[in-house]
This record gives structure tokens, sequence and C-alpha cells, in this order.
């Protein structure tokens, strides 16, 4: 790419006051903000740092305050008393607060759910009032030691039995990984000899197996365009490298926010464009970014929305469109980035943490899960190291945004090691430690060129959107301690239980703020082709709205759904013990199982965003195993609680598995056993 010329304040914020020509902290850059002097008389400094909460002080000499406690740069010097008054909360602010006291008001409710249902657990339901509150207490807030008291779906014996643990009252974990559905009891014996022939054949970790043996990501790059040999990357077009950022944060940014847009395209990007692209962070973040961004792009050619910066309201192909043609898309881009990281792998910093973080994103959209969860293991490793340090302050940029990779590092671990029964790196130990963000901005100097559209409104959308699946996370670490129980009696799960869960869930969804709010109705109306929230205008900003909203929704029905599935496993295991509560339950359950937005709306077109598919293939393939046995069953009350068209929705999970299935050698073994029923 060739270098262009920068203001002075850019070479300036770039580094150039770095003598080892090694890599400038955060810090270091920001304090770099502040310009030199002007010389001449007359002149004045431009004033690019306005204090958020100056003191009385400085507020009457009307100087800038530096902000520093317990006091500031003046008053230190003039020994005089620093006193700050509170300010006042900004609209931004109170919705913020009101966000945050949301979430703690779903975990008070949870905390009381014991005292709520006491009347009707009598001499069985103190194990279930243990059990509540010890994932109030426990698994929320340290999921690590939830994680290690679940079973795994590990070896069953050859007749088919489970592979189970007790709790010290005798009963019994239920696994919450869907690949544990083939051994529940009672399932063999409704499922066909050939499918078991095969599952032997296969064995009992396969999914991991497969996954491990597969050949590792190729390592070659393919130069653009190809004559442009070993130095193609100096020669890309300026409008490629930025529409490919555009494009990443316009579509995948928004539901996992681990950078910062300002602070990239300020000075990440900013550091590449002028000094090239070197063996540095900066570049191995840029190089990543543009990996994603190609698969952004081919995702809105295939949703046919308007890339960043367009005009009009379809898609009309860019002129370095066939940078994007690869399989994977993106790959020599993340190639050139795994090629540098090599020589700073030592960094445990926060770009490093985002590096991580980026990678095991694209090892997601490509269905590599064991390579992504690798990624994860690192920043969550990089994590531990740096917030070991206790003094950071998380109400300033920087500190914030280490919760915000935090964060993100914490919920994209749990849903990798929950389905495949890894054990946790420990991260989530650290949860007390560290506050939900705030998302602080980026306050930076503008570069010519460089700087990207931005929507005032955008930072707020992403805090709601996140804050929102950290209350969903909360809640489901929560389902998932208090019921993935079985009692041989037959009192275990308990409908009082789940009926206050399942009200939790419905605040949660009621609650969310208006920017991202939806409805059942809402939600039922994505059976249909298009989501609603996908109708004109066809803007960038429409399309990431679309897939927030998607998956907001999608993780509404996971809930529900989870919340029915350990009465589905009583139904399998023990038909006979069923009561009128428990079939009104596996009903919700069965009901909350179909439709999910992943297949329907905006992702029957556009394969190339829909994130977390491996996930959402797992919950399939337990799903269709639990259709397949419920329809099956000798028991006509079971046979009833099947919703209507559930045949449809069948078919549209086995299609998804079929879309998969050739990025994933344990997808296609999936579909392989689905296919023999």
């Amino acid at each position: 790419m060739s270098k262009r010329p920068f203001e002075e304040s850019a070479s300036t914020a770039h580094g150039s006051s770095d003598p080892a020509g090694g890599n400038i902290s955060i810090t270091e850059l920001l304090s770099n903000l502040e310009e030199p002097e002007p010389q001449g008389q007359g002149s004045k400094k431009p004033r690019n740092f306005i204090a958020a909460v100056a003191c009385e002080n400085c507020r009457l000499k009307k100087t800038r305050c530096d902000e520093s406690r317990p006091k500031c740069g003046l008053c230190k010097a003039l020994k005089l008393d620093c006193v700050y008054s509170e300010r006042k909360l900004s609209k931004k602010d109170q919705s913020i607060g009101m966000i945050i006291s949301t979430l703690h008001r779903i975990e008070t409710k949870l905390e009381h759910l014991p005292s709520t249902i006491s009347r009707d657990l009598h001499p069985v339901t103190n194990h279930a009032a243990e059990t509540v509150r010890g994932a109030t207490t426990a698994s929320v807030r340290t999921p690590s030691q939830t994680l290690s008291q679940t079973t795994t779906p590990a070896a069953a014996s050859q007749n088919g039995s489970e592979a189970r643990e007790t709790t010290d009252k005798g009963d019994i974990s239920i696994s919450f990984s869907q690949h544990g559905v083939p051994v529940w009891p009672g399932v063999a014996k409704l499922l066909p000899d050939r499918f078991w022939i095969s599952y032997d054949q296969l064995g009992r970790n396969y999914v991991l197996d497969f996954e491990m043996s597969r050949p590792s990501l190729p390592p070659w790059v393919q130069p653009f365009p190809p004559q442009n040999g070993d130095n193609w990357l100096e020669e890309l077009p300026f409008a490629l490298v930025k529409g490919l950022c555009e494009a990443f944060f316009a579509l995948f940014h928004p539901s996992t926010p681990f950078m910062d847009k300002h602070f990239f395209f300020s000075f990440t990007l900013g550091a590449v464009i002028e000094n090239g692209f070197g063996f540095t962070i900066e570049t191995c973040l840029v190089l990543n970014v543009m990996a994603l961004g190609c698969l952004a792009v081919r995702a809105y050619e295939e949703a046919d929305f308007p890339l960043p910066g367009a005009f009009g309201d379809h898609f009309e192909v860019p002129t370095w469109m066939d940078v994007t043609g690869e399989e994977p898309s993106g790959l020599s881009f993340f190639n050139e980035a795994r090629k540098r990281i090599g020589f700073l792998i030592e960094k445990n910093d926060l770009p490093s943490c985002q590096y991580y973080l980026l990678s095991a994103m694209y090892y997601t959209q490509i269905i590599r899960p064991l390579d992504s969860g690798a990624m994860l293991n690192r920043a969550a490793a990089a994590l531990c190291f740096m917030l070991a340090n206790r003094d950071i302050n998380y109400n300033e940029w920087e500190g914030d945004m280490k919760s915000r990779v935090f964060w993100n590092t914490v919920m994209y671990e749990t849903i990798l090691v929950q389905e495949l029964d890894l054990p946790p790196s420990g991260l989530s130990s650290l949860e007390d430690n560290v506050p939900i963000p705030k998302f602080i901005p980026f306050s930076a100097v503008r570069l010519p060129g460089i700087t990207p559209s931005h929507d005032p409104d955008d930072s707020y959308f992403h805090q709601c959107h996140f804050l929102a699946q950290i209350a969903n996370r909360i809640i489901l670490t929560r389902i998932r301690h208090s019921l993935f129980l079985f009692s041989e009696s037959g009192n275990l799960p308990r409908p009082a239980v789940s009926a206050e869960l399942h009200n939790q869930v419905e605040q949660w969804r009621t609650n969310l703020p208006s920017a991202i709010q939806f409805s059942e109705l809402h939600n039922s109306t994505l059976v249909n082709n298009d989501s609603p929230s996908i109708n004109e205008p066809r803007t960038p900003a429409s399309l990431a709205v679309a897939v927030a909203d998607s998956m907001l929704q999608a993780r509404y029905k996971i809930c529900k759904f989870h919340i029915g599935r350990p009465y589905l496993y009583k139904a399998l295991r023990a038909p006979g013990l069923l009561t009128e509560e428990d079939l009104e339950q596996i009903r919700s359950g069965l009901k909350y199982a179909m439709d999910w937005p992943m297949v329907r709306g905006v992702f029957q077109r556009m394969k190339s965003c829909i994130p977390i598919k491996f996930a959402f293939c797992s919950q399939f393939f337990g799903q269709l195993l639990i259709f397949y046995c419920i329809s099956h069953s000798a028991d006509p009350r079971l046979r009833a609680t099947l919703p209507v068209g559930w045949e449809g929705w069948y078919s549209e999970m086995v299609d998804f598995l079929e879309s998969c299935a050739p990025y994933s050698p344990a997808i296609a073994r999936d579909l392989e056993l689905v296919q023999l029923l």
C-alpha cells in the first residue's frame, strides 16, 4: 500500500517519539495527543482535551484540569484543597444506569428464587433450593465452578446406558451438551439400530476426535493482484483496505464489540498506513480485521445490502471484490497475520488480547471450533496476566476496553466449553474484579482520509446489545445449574422452579432498551422469508441491526428451550412419572426449539455471517434426535406435545447441517447420523 503524508499530529501520535522503534503503549499514545506549544505571539494552543469532571479550583480559574485523583496537577502545584463535584448524568449515562439496574434486578430476583417457591418444594425441594441458591452465589459469578460440576457426555456402555454423574444426594446431573442426547436413557430404544451401529463405530467422543484430527488451515498466501508478488500488501489500494475494515466494523463489531472503532481508524490503521505492513501488533490487528472484512463483504453481497459508504439500497460490486474470492475468504490476510504474530507471542497486553479474539472469531466463522478455542485460551491467558494488576482504572477508556475484552472472552468461551465439555480457562474467576463495561468513548485527533463513517448512536446500540448478552448469560447459567438434575423419584426437575425461570427470561425480554426491543409476536414473524427489521430502507446499519436483533431473539428461544430440556430428558427416561405440569413444560420446550432465526429471515441468504455456526449445529443435532424420539414415543401424551409444523422445522434443521457439513468433519458426522433416522 502506498504511503501517504499525514499531518504533524498524526506522525506524533504514531510513535515518532519512540527511539527504539518498538510498539507504543496505549497510555503513551494518549499522552501524545497533546500538541506542542505553538510558536509566535498571539497564537493560542488548540484545546483538544476537555475535562469530563473538572475540580472546583480549575472550574473557577477556567483552566484545564487533568482530573488526577486525589489532587489534580494544578491544586498539587499550588498546594490547594482539590474538590470534585459530582458530574450531572447525561441521558446516555442515565440509560446505561437503567440497563445495569435491570441486570441487578434480575440477579436479585433470582437470589430470592428459593423463597419464592419454598411452599411448593417440601422435603425434596430442600435439594432444589440449595441448587438454586448455589447457582445464585456461585454459578453466575464463578461459572468455572458450575462447569466443573456438570457431567460429560462421555462413553456410555455398549448397551447404550447413560454415562452420568450424581450429586451427594444421589440425583443425576444432566449433560448440558446436546451431543449428550444419544446417551440419555430411553433414547436407545427409540433410535433405529442403524443409528447405533454407526454411532458405536464413530466412538462416543467423535466430535473432539474428528475436529482434532482435521488438517491445519493451509498456510499459503495468494497475492492480490497475483503479479504483485511478495510485496503485495504494500501495493493494496487504500479503498480496499478501508472498505474491508469498514465492512467488519459495520457487520461483526456490533455483536462483539471488543475493539474501539475510532481508536482503530485513528491509530491502529493509521500506523500501518504510515509505516507499512511490518511485524507489529498493529499490522496483525489490521490483517485480521481485513480477513473478517472479506467475510462481511460476502455477507453484504449475499443479502444484497449496500456496503458501508456506498450509495443506493443494493449491493454494488467494488473494484476490489476479487480479493474476497478465495476459500475460505480472507485466508491470505489471516495467514499474513499468523506469520507475524510469532514474533509477538510473548505480549500480554490489550492489543494482543484483541488479536486472539479476532483470530477466534475468524476460526468460528469458518467452523474450526478447536482452533477457535485455542485462540480463546491464549486471550484468556493474556487477560489473566493483564488483569492481575488491581490498580486498573475501569473509569478510563483503556480500563473500560479491558473490561470489554474480558466479558467478550468469557461469554465466547462459555459457549464453546459447554458444548464440547472442555475445561474452562479459569478466566471467569476474575468476574468479581472486572465491572461491566461502560463503553467510554475514545477521543482522538482525526487523521485525514481514514476517519470512519460515524453513527452517533452506534456505541449506545453496541452497549445495549452487549449488556443484554451478559444478562442473558446470567439467566442461562442459572437455568443450567438449577434445573439440569433428575431424580429417580420423579420430583426433579420442579415446574415451580421452571416457572420462575420462565418469568426471569420474560423480564429480560421486556426490560431490553427500546433500541433493541423485540416482542414475542415479532419473534414469531421470523418464520417468514424476511425479518421485519430488514425492510426498507436497506442500509448497512439496518443489516447490522437485523443481525443483532436475530441474535437476541435466538438467545431468548435458547433460554426457553433449555428450561424445557430436563423435562424432555425425564419424558424419555421415565415417561410414567410425567405429570400434567411436566407435559406443559415439554410442550413449551418443543415450541421454543422451533423457528430459530439462524435458519430463517436474513440468515437464509447471508451464510457468511451466521455467528457461532458450530454451536447452532450442535444444538440442532440434539433437537433433531429429541423431535424424532418424541414423535416415535409409545406414549400418546408425549406425541401430543409436538408443535404444529414441527416436520417442516425438522427439515430446515437438516438443511442447515447440510450447509455447514463441508466445513467441519464433526458436523458431517452429525449429519450422517441424522440421515440414518
